[in-house]
């Protein structure tokens, strides 16, 4: 099973490069004292809010995922529990029907009951052909009759999912998913009020009055149409009112790290994103944080290219980078080096709660010794002294950087290779690697969820954008979606297959995990910041004592 298609996968990178919260100028929250008495916070977003319907949206998922809640979630430490849910659901022995109990105090934030059927709507919006939701590409292949529903072969109330009575959910899929639970999460598959949405015609979801709320918080204070700020407030008609602790999170967008750290400085926002030179500028700060995204960086290299095609070529090219260097003296924003795909603190061995990346160790590492070793043995190959290719990038500072270093690494590693550098806007770029019009280039792929498939598929003959097929890789990722009844074992296929693809056939170079770099008060607490995905507000507060 191929869990998303490769055409429509970068879609949801809007989702992680989209951070919730931002402050006001108010003089009641402009001074430290003041925020200290008050469970009040002041973050900052670097982008507006077009619309809250999760139908519609392809952004937007922090504000999304602190309103609006699904069938499950996450707890402060990363561990998946019931939200609207009760509790985890039962699962067919044939890993095929989920059953959900919905909880007897889930309401809407008019007071409304969540219902199995609220789920039953928006995950039939979702679908349907006539809406052309941006992220329905989440339920091809995943829920039964979904596929054939988008391409307009079969009903929409054929979808794989049914309503017994008010409070239970049954859901069909169309093969076993072991990461099903963790889809859950992600706000397309949240529900929707029909009478509300069906109140609110074309208008629901463009004004904090015009939107129902399932979750933590509700919006105030907010329009598309303004849509550069918006406030949280406590959701008085959540279930678990009781574990929120903030009253209220202002909001307002702040695009200029320099008029963020302005804005820090003066009090009047508690925590900022950092960027550019202003990483070592403040790493020493006492409020410096830092945190690992599920991002990773890397070179693609394409094997319809004669000199990449052969196997010692692309095992030089693996070994002849100095990542550690790059990540210290380059970037110098927390990302680390990283020999393999799937990231530090995605997802965790289901037996002994060790990491994969820990699991999995370092495929390769930087050794210029056997790299040139295996570079002469592969120019011998091809009967060659030297070898010149074109590496494409794109037009970001962080790609130009990137670019630049690698090509200083290959021409000083490996004698004899010529390295152009071709740079772009990220769409051509993109563009020209989907097409396969490129010989090597830079590229970064983000998690879509927490399971290590969501990175060692990307070897896979019909999803990679490298242009080759290695039959041992293809049988161990199909073993992996097929052993959903046995989490070990397909833990180790998982480990098994990125190890064959980046250790035995070197398909492309692993560079870095990046990292997101922030200042925030010491008295703010519990923000919840996953590796990949939307921050939660929901178990942050104020601590004043601080």
């Amino acid at each position: 099973m191929k869990t998303i298609k490769k055409t429509s996968l970068l879609l949801l990178a809007a989702l992680f490069l989209i951070l919730g919260g931002c402050a006001t100028n108010t003089k009641d929250n402009n001074t430290t004292n003041s925020k200290k008495e008050k469970q009040v916070l002041n973050l900052a977003a670097d982008s507006e809010m077009d619309t809250m319907d999760t139908t519609i949206s392809t952004t937007n998922f922090t504000p999304m995922n602190n309103v609006f809640e699904g069938l499950i979630s996450y707890d402060l430490s990363g561990k998946l529990i019931g939200g609207n849910a009760k509790e985890l659901p039962e699962v067919s022995e044939d890993g095929l029907v989920y059953t959900f109990d919905i909880r007897e105090e889930a309401n809407w934030s008019n007071g409304t009951p969540v219902t199995a059927a609220d789920y039953l709507y928006a995950w039939k919006r979702m679908v349907d052909p006539a809406n052309g939701s941006g992220y329905a590409y989440l339920f091809s292949g995943i829920l039964k009759n979904a596929e054939e529903i988008l391409a307009g072969d079969k009903n929409i109330d054929e979808l794989g999912v049914e309503a017994i009575g008010d409070k239970t959910l049954k859901v069909t899929l169309e093969q076993p998913v072991p990461y099903f639970l963790d889809l859950l999460t992600i706000p397309s598959y949240f529900p929707q009020n029909e009478a509300f949405v069906t109140e609110q015609k074309e208008n629901y979801g463009l004004d904090a009055e015009l939107t129902i709320y399932n979750g933590p918080f509700t919006l105030s204070d907010w329009t598309a149409a303004k849509g550069d700020s918006w406030k949280y407030i406590k959701n008085d008609a959540y279930w678990d009112k009781d574990s929120v602790k903030l009253e209220e999170i202002n909001t307002q967008i702040v695009k200029e790290v320099g008029t963020g750290i302005n804005l820090y400085e003066s009090g009047q926002l508690d925590s900022i994103k950092l960027s550019g030179n202003f990483v070592p500028q403040y790493k020493n700060n006492e409020d410096f944080k830092t945190t690992n995204k599920a991002w990773i960086y890397y070179l693609e290299l394409n094997q319809e290219v004669p000199e990449l095609a052969n196997k010692n070529i692309r095992k030089a090219l693996m070994l002849s980078i100095d990542r550690q260097t790059f990540t210290e003296n380059v970037l110098q924003d927390g990302s680390e080096p990283i020999f393999g795909h799937v990231p530090q603190g995605l997802a965790k061995n289901p037996e002994t709660d060790k990491d994969f990346r820990e699991d999995a160790g370092d495929i390769g590492s930087f050794d210029v010794e056997e790299a040139q070793k295996s570079w002469n043995e592969g120019l011998k190959e091809l009967n060659k002294d030297e070898i010149t290719l074109e590496l494409t990038t794109s037009d970001s500072e962080d790609s130009k950087k990137l670019a630049e270093f690698i090509q200083s690494e290959y021409q000083k590693n490996l004698p004899g290779i010529t390295i152009k550098v071709r740079q772009m806007p990220d769409n051509s770029r993109l563009d020209n690697v989907k097409k396969g019009e490129y010989q090597m280039a830079t590229t970064y792929w983000l998690a879509d969820f927490a399971d290590p498939i969501n990175f060692v598929e990307r070897f896979d003959t019909e999803i990679n954008r490298g242009n080759y097929s290695f039959t041992d890789v293809d049988q161990l990722i199909e073993e992996s979606n097929q052993q959903f009844n046995d989490l070990s074992t397909r833990w180790k296929t998982m480990i098994q297959a990125e190890k064959s693809a980046l250790g035995e056939h070197y398909v492309d170079v692993p560079i870095y995990q990046t990292a997101e770099p922030y200042l925030e008060k010491s008295y703010v607490k519990d923000i919840y910041r996953p590796v990949f995905g939307s921050r939660s507000f929901k178990y942050a507060y104020v601590d004043s004592s601080k």
